[in-house]
């Protein structure tokens, strides 16, 4: 996308400029010719008969280290056997325990490499920091269905409640007002959304501030003359329609999600291949398992009171599918 920018721009200049469509077309493609030789010639083989020299001397040692069945699995403590060759393949990707176990693998958390199942395949990690209710308990789903149901009971009876006279629309004093309408709107908004916050246990130091940051768009309307009429309407404006809906399938997929939690739990047995901390200390944490089924693997939600489990041990959880939380780890092999 970078190489083809400036002939964009080119031909957008072209055309703005008056020029023809065969004009801009040219004008545009030509900047990209030379960019695209001097990009296959930055790319391109340079090899050196020294550099072929040594890059066959390190493939045979690679080589040489695979033909070591259990190489793969060394731990770090190895070392006092293999000596230098256990950091030769941990380089050359032919160690995959130590190098797990020493963290040199932390540079890429979506895609590690795994034997797990008897072949050495690159695995897939999705870690869903967006799923609702992930890795949460019954009563916490419970909890978050009140709030999301507080919030579209608010906001369906605020909408139903709610009378043209509350505001001040006319008068000399109308434009300086507290009971403009888009400032009214915004504060029946926002204190509904506070209430859920609260409900939900999420009221923190920089909540108000926030608040008081998103009163400024009702404040904004109001003194254009955008919302003069929404006080006007019976019933739920179209944005309210949409946010009851949404909120009040949020409540419903928790209530369906704390019930969920309630069957007895899945056993799944594999690799640990990265375990990662949340930015909350109170959030579960991700650890991704392989299972040697499948080349993508979902992270699983191990609580934060449970204990830390190292990367490449084979352990065995009782797991929530639904939550995606852990209940309960046991390391086979560590």
């Amino acid at each position: 996308m970078t190489l083809f920018a400036p002939g964009v721009l080119f031909g957008v200049a072209a055309v703005s400029g008056g020029h023809g469509i065969r004009g801009a077309l040219v004008v545009a493609v030509l900047p990209a010719l030379p960019l695209m030789w001097l990009l296959a010639r930055s790319l391109g083989e340079r090899a050196t008969p020294r550099g072929l020299e040594r890059a066959g001397h390190w493939a045979g040692i690679q080589a040489w280290l695979h033909a070591h069945e259990d190489f793969a699995q060394l731990p770090p403590a190895a070392v006092s056997v293999w000596d230098r060759y256990l950091g030769y393949g941990t380089a050359l990707g032919v160690t995959s325990r130590a190098g797990r176990l020493l963290g040199f693998d932390a540079g890429d958390r979506r895609r590690v490499w795994s034997s797990y199942g008897g072949t050495w395949r690159p695995v897939r990690i999705r870690y869903p920091r967006l799923r609702p209710g992930f890795g949460a308990p019954t009563g916490r789903l419970l909890q978050l269905a009140c709030a999301a149901g507080v919030v579209a009971v608010g906001l369906y009876l605020f909408a139903v409640l709610r009378q043209p006279d509350w505001a001040v629309t006319t008068g000399p004093d109308a434009d300086h007002s507290l009971r403009r309408p888009g400032l009214l709107l915004s504060a029946g908004w926002v204190g509904i959304a506070l209430l859920g916050v609260l409900v939900a246990g999420r009221f923190g130091r920089w909540t108000l501030f926030v608040a008081f940051l998103a009163m400024m768009p009702g404040n904004f309307g109001s003194a254009h003359g955008w919302l003069g009429h929404a006080m006007d309407r019976s019933g739920p404006l179209v944005g309210e329609t949409v946010a009851i809906v949404c909120f009040g399938a949020l409540a419903a997929y928790y209530v369906t999600l704390a019930v969920l939690e309630r069957r007895a739990p899945h056993t799944v047995t594999g690799e640990v291949l990265r375990m990662e901390p949340r930015r909350r200390e109170s959030a579960p944490r991700f650890l991704a398992l392989d299972t040697g089924e499948t080349d993508r693997t979902t992270a699983w939600a191990l609580p934060p009171e449970a204990p830390a489990v190292a990367p490449g041990s084979v352990v065995r959880l009782a797991v929530s599918p639904a939550t995606r939380a852990v209940r309960s780890a046991e390391v086979v092999t560590g």
